[in-house]
């Protein structure tokens, strides 16, 4: 794992975990805009292209970022948002409450499957088939992420696809299945620790249904959380496509949402 630090002279805290499939650099604009106010510490995965070490779990993830942050004398964090699997890592870290967090955004993400064990094996299965499929397929990474809304304005589409499909081959056969694996089945307390966390849980409508789930999952298991849907929003593109946009919804959250709420935006 490694740590990617900005902002660094600012006092405030926000923890940046990512969704997984995507190289760094794709979040820079987002992660840039942040860093006006927060030291801003953005989390690139184990089997994530550069650190030489395949992605093992969800579980072991979260320790790495609380020893990371403890040995940093950071003891807590004023804000935090996490996207999809990063959205996992940080259900598990609010969960726990080592490293209490002001207030965190869960943006699409994935909670732990609540079926027979036979039906997630076969869930994985296909998690693991599409995966190779888009990295090994320039046609099938299109279909699933159409360039001409997956690419920021003024950006070359196609060198940024080349750029992608290369990375995504470096992804380990392992590293591959333990996302999946553990991005769906990792393991929560019963009840998370009491924390005063403020939570907001953000979806885009176009999502929505592959979210059906996450969101009655995330609904009992904090009661307190926020729910925020994005008209004409796919999975993570407020973040990757939208810069400006992500950076004025979360300052917003971040500086005067309501404590309960349920909306649309």
């Amino acid at each position: 794992m490694r740590v990617l630090e900005y902002g660094k002279e600012h006092e405030k805290t926000l923890l940046f975990l990512p969704c997984t499939a995507e190289p760094k650099w794709v979040f820079a604009d987002s992660v840039g805009l942040l860093s006006r106010d927060y030291h801003v510490m953005q989390i690139v995965y184990d089997g994530h292209g550069e650190t030489g070490e395949d992605f093992i779990s969800v579980e072991t993830t979260v320790a790495e970022v609380t020893d990371w942050l403890q040995q940093h004398g950071i003891t807590n964090l004023d804000a935090a948002y996490g996207c999809s699997l990063g959205g996992a890592c940080l259900t598990r870290l609010l969960a726990l409450d080592e490293i209490p967090v002001g207030q965190a955004i869960i943006d699409g993400g994935i909670t732990p499957y609540q079926m027979p064990y036979l039906l997630r094996r076969l869930h994985l299965a296909v998690d693991v088939l599409s995966f190779k499929l888009a990295a090994n397929n320039r046609k099938v990474l299109e279909a699933a992420f159409p360039p001409e809304r997956f690419t920021l304005p003024g950006h070359d589409s196609v060198k940024e696809y080349d750029a992608i499909a290369a990375y995504l081959k470096t992804y380990s056969d392992r590293t591959i299945r333990n996302i999946f694996w553990s991005g769906n089945n990792y393991a929560l307390p019963e009840t998370p620790a009491a924390c005063s966390t403020k939570i907001a849980y953000w979806y885009g409508a176009d999502e929505k249904k592959d979210r059906k789930y996450n969101i009655r999952f995330i609904r009992r298991y904090f009661p307190q959380i926020q729910l925020c849907e994005f008209p004409n929003m796919a999975h993570a593109e407020l973040v990757m496509i939208h810069p400006e946009e992500f950076y004025r919804r979360i300052m917003e959250f971040l500086t005067h949402a309501p404590k309960d709420q349920s909306e649309k935006s």
